[in-house]
């Protein structure tokens, strides 16, 4: 049994308008408001034009945390600035794509994106 939460994230600035939250672990239900925080936070500082969440370490997405992605994504459509996913596992992805938000978040076809 693990004392610690299942999960992580870390942040980094990049040069342009833009920042990274890093996520790695088991995004669920407990993880849910504290990643919608943290995404919203890093959507509200001035000069991130763009959030991006990294999903490159993450090996569990439940519904609750997929929940906070869409929220992370409507308040940057509110405040005019972007935000996408990037590099999710296969796993994740395939949430993602059967519960037909894949397109809505993802990087694929956003300039700049991978």
């Amino acid at each position: 049994m693990t004392n610690g939460p299942l999960w992580e994230s870390r942040n980094y600035d990049r040069d342009d308008d833009s920042h990274v939250v890093a996520l790695s672990g088991e995004l669920d239900l407990a993880a849910a408001d504290d990643l919608r925080e943290i995404l919203i936070e890093q959507l509200d500082r001035p000069g991130n034009g763009l959030v991006i969440a990294d999903l490159s370490g993450v090996t569990f997405l439940d519904s609750a945390a997929l929940g906070a992605l869409i929220k992370a994504f409507h308040r940057a459509q509110e405040t005019d600035r972007r935000f996408i996913i990037s590099q999710p596992v296969h796993g994740v992805r395939r949430i993602m794509e059967i519960a037909g938000v894949y397109d809505l978040l993802s990087a694929t076809g956003v300039p700049g994106g991978d």
